[in-house]
């Protein structure tokens, strides 16, 4: 009986020093997996956040680039995007702080904007509707007429000598309307940035020639 106890004890204590033995390493092996999924995840989050950096730097330099053709760039300040003309007018028409807005149609998307100007530290922006800045170039490169392919240089001047519609000189470089189409706008508003954007709202509906470029 002694024999056969001193047996099961060996087995026992065999048997507790094998289950210690793999409970060990059961639990470096879970440790060990653990650590990977951390790093796993941790690499994950960090490309993550440099995707999402690289997606806002991308869409500053759409917005604000307006490099897509050569000339110098102008800033609008913009209410808001429309797939048709009609929803785009009846968001104008449900604000009345809109009013001395215009809306401009790009590449088939109606833009509301309510100023245009040279420089961007002249933008206004309104607070209802929020408006943010929308950069961009006009070009006039496709016009075949010469006095369409002149109105980019004309409202990019940045001393806008020529949105002066007081003087009623006739100037023969501009379109035959110019005058007409000016003295409209400046009975909008005196402020050159809505006079400026009227005019080219207008010109930029009648000549497809005139191109805007984000």
């Amino acid at each position: 009986m002694k024999i056969v106890s001193q047996v099961m004890r060996k087995q026992i204590f065999r048997a507790m020093i094998i289950g210690g033995v793999v409970g060990l390493f059961g639990v470096g092996i879970f440790l060990g997996i653990l650590q990977a999924s951390n790093q796993f995840s941790i690499k994950n989050d960090s490309n993550e956040v440099a995707n999402k950096s690289n997606s806002n730097t991308k869409g500053e330099t759409i917005t604000t680039a307006g490099g897509a053709t050569n000339g110098p760039i102008l800033f609008a300040s913009q209410a808001g995007v429309y797939s048709n003309y009609e929803s785009a007018s009846a968001f104008v028409s449900e604000h009345p702080s809109l009013k001395e807005s215009a809306i401009v149609e790009v590449d088939g998307k109606f833009h509301v904007w309510t100023s245009v100007v040279t420089d961007e530290s002249q933008l206004v922006f309104l607070k209802d509707p929020a408006t943010f800045k929308k950069a961009f170039t006009l070009s006039g490169d496709s016009c075949k007429e010469a006095t369409l392919a002149e109105l980019p240089s004309v409202l990019t001047d940045k001393n806008a000598t020529k949105l002066n519609f007081k003087d009623n000189s006739k100037d023969s470089t501009l379109p035959a309307d110019w005058q007409s189409i000016g003295a409209a706008a400046s009975s909008i508003s005196s402020d050159t940035s809505i006079i400026r954007l009227q005019v080219l709202a207008h010109y930029k509906s009648k000549n497809a020639c005139l191109q805007v470029k984000f």
